[in-house]
């Protein structure tokens, strides 16, 4: 990797290259490496809440202690799940070990969901009565520096995302900016009480469960959309096929179809040849289609190419 190509990271343990100097095999490097990261980051932000939750009395910030409770469990299994899905393909698992991730985006997101639920409904019933404590100036700067903590790790995990396509750093992105706007919620809250709102603080518990419904149950819907097999991007079907139609010795595509597998993209092509065209031809003609559109195209693992007549 070159110094020269790389631009200001969050932290210098993950160096973010620049659009053009960026290789698949780095991002998913550095996917391995946010997944840890953001695992015991949260590990350290749920005891640092569990303990200023105890400390200050604050509302918010026992729903933050929580949350990132549940966050550890669901980011310790998306470490895993990211390792797991990187290793090679195997004749029993010819197609590689991608669709983990979506199993991984799914636990998140019901547990996340789940967890909120109950944490509302309990939130609800301690609103209706027991003594209300003002947080204090302790709980204000604990939300702070919780926000700070969770946007620096949203802004990696969303790049490891944006990088690997990987449904389940893309969960424990959004999960990252929930964090981020609960922390502020707690911020808000805090700092309301001193003006005489001593509600603030409980309501806003409530509205960071909320948010974290709400997330869970999209985590929830594009995890079984994935699951489910659907097909390529627009985008993709459209270079592919124009990459096709341009490789010398081709007629023309009958068939292009694929599906997303984790991180990946596996493509089923059946291409026209001219009826002239030889069995050696022909296997030199697959191997440099295979090669062109792995160059070409990013985040394809896995090409099937057929031929029929033109």
């Amino acid at each position: 990797m070159n110094p020269a190509s790389t631009s200001a990271c969050p932290i210098s343990l993950m160096p973010i290259l620049e659009e053009s100097g960026r290789s698949l095999a780095h991002c998913r490097q550095c996917a391995g490496q946010a997944a840890r990261l953001d695992f015991f980051v949260t590990l350290g932000e749920t005891l640092f809440s569990v303990l200023m939750g105890l400390m200050t009395g604050s509302a918010g910030l026992r729903a933050m202690a929580l949350l990132t409770t549940g966050d550890v469990l669901s980011k310790g299994i998306n470490w895993m799940a990211v390792r797991f899905s990187q290793r090679q393909p195997t004749a029993r698992f010819p197609y590689g070990y991608g669709r983990i991730q979506f199993l991984s985006a799914l636990f998140i997101g019901v547990f996340l969901a789940g967890g909120a639920v109950l944490f509302l409904l309990h939130d609800l019933r301690h609103l209706q009565g027991g003594p209300i404590e003002q947080p204090g100036g302790l709980a204000a700067l604990s939300a702070l520096l919780l926000a700070a903590s969770s946007g620096l790790m949203y802004r990696i995990m969303a790049c490891a995302a944006a990088q690997n396509i990987d449904p389940g750093i893309h969960a424990a992105a959004l999960d990252n900016r929930v964090d981020f706007w609960s922390s502020v919620a707690v911020l808000v809250g805090a700092l309301l009480t001193h003006f005489g709102f001593l509600m603030a603080d409980r309501l806003m518990a409530l509205v960071i469960a909320a948010l974290v419904i709400k997330l869970g149950i999209g985590l929830v819907v594009d995890a079984v959309q994935g699951l489910l097999d659907i097909g390529l991007p627009v985008e993709i079907q459209r270079q592919v096929a124009q990459l096709v139609k341009s490789a010398p010795g081709v007629a023309g595509v009958k068939h292009l179809r694929g599906r997303r597998m984790g991180g990946s993209y596996e493509i089923d092509l059946e291409v026209r040849l001219p009826g002239e065209c030889s069995v050696r031809e022909a296997h030199a003609i697959r191997t440099e289609l295979s090669r062109t559109i792995r160059m070409k195209v990013r985040y394809v693992d896995a090409i099937q190419i057929s031929f029929c007549p033109g």
